[in-house]
């Protein structure tokens, strides 16, 4: 009778145990993978062979070197952040060696917290224009990435451009998703600008376009979607109005330096074991108790069956009296 009291508390708490395993992939992985509303990051990066056109002085400079600083920052106070949606800020410079700040920029997007896709929303902007739209995939790939192209947001055109899937690299010890943006010369924006800048003789200002090429490498650590580090070569120059070529704004090369790669390394491992706790350690660990349970719980029922069954044939089988010869 005990052993069928134990086979029974067995087999229920197997049963329970499945139960929430299917519940934690059901309900618990979706409430907790997702990309969180405090996001802080600070990548860093190294700048080289630069060319910049210093307009207070009036003369374009070349091989220099500098730093690149972003910031990464979740708001989430924003009114428009919620279950949903993650609302992250983000800052960069680019100053050189010697202390000039050769560009700056910033923008704030409204992020869907399981897709990583920028959602429209009344609080995103580029440079604190409200009016400009951010689109497409922006500080973060989504969770799962696949090996297929994406689109992935540009601030400076403002504008969502493909990132192709190229293969499969190493970064910071860590198998990563190699994916290529390439920016064909392209027209930013136009603006009055000195003639001397679109390459026009003359005195005064003309309408020049200003043109925008790019060539940026993004390795993706596919479990969690984190850009471990990046690399590009921008080129921004003036053209003028009869196709003049005019100074260069800014180019050159900028890649992650070695902190940012650990630091996205160190990130991308910690955010991929949480989502492998949740996702597949956890169900299949309380799945796999639960089915033990169960066979322990049915053995134990089998055997007190069979036990009961024995005890009923011996009190049924009849009592012969001795017989004397």
């Amino acid at each position: 009778m005990r052993g069928r009291a134990i086979g029974l508390g067995l087999l229920g708490l197997g049963a329970f145990l499945l139960a929430g395993a299917l519940c934690v992939r059901l309900f618990l992985e979706p409430a907790l993978v997702k990309l969180p509303l405090d996001q802080k990051a600070s990548p860093t990066a190294d700048g080289t062979d630069i060319t910049f056109f210093d307009i207070a002085a009036g003369e374009q400079l070349t091989g220099l070197e500098a730093d690149v600083r972003q910031k990464v920052e979740g708001e989430p106070g924003s009114s428009a952040a919620s279950e949903d949606v993650a609302v992250w800020n983000f800052g960069s410079t680019i100053t050189a060696t010697d202390g000039t700040l050769l560009n700056a920029g910033t923008y704030r997007v409204c992020i869907d917290r399981r897709t990583a896709v920028a959602r429209d929303c009344d609080v995103d902007n580029v440079d604190f224009d409200r009016k400009a739209d951010v689109e497409g995939l922006t500080l973060t790939f989504p969770f799962g990435v696949e090996q297929k192209d994406y689109d992935i947001f540009n601030s400076t055109l403002r504008a969502a451009v493909p990132a192709t899937f190229e293969g499969v690299e190493e970064k910071g010890g860590l198998e990563v998703y190699r994916f290529e943006v390439s920016i064909p010369e392209t027209v930013a924006r136009t603006a009055d600008v000195p003639a001397a800048m679109a390459g026009v003789d003359g005195a005064g200002t003309v309408e020049g376009e200003i043109v925008y090429s790019n060539e940026r490498i993004i390795w993706v650590e596919p479990t969690s979607g984190v850009i471990v580090t990046s690399e590009e070569h921008p080129d921004t120059f003036v053209r003028g109005p009869d196709g003049e070529t005019g100074v260069t704004i800014l180019a050159g090369d900028f890649a992650g330096d070695e902190d940012t790669i650990a630091a996205g390394a160190e990130r991308a491992e910690d955010i991929r074991g949480q989502i492998n706790l949740v996702k597949t350690v956890l169900p299949l660990s309380l799945a796999a108790l639960g089915l033990v349970l169960l066979v322990i719980g049915a053995l134990l029922l089998r055997r007190g069956r069979a036990g009961a069954h024995h005890e009923e044939a011996v009190e049924a089988a009849p009592i012969r009296e001795p017989q004397v010869q």
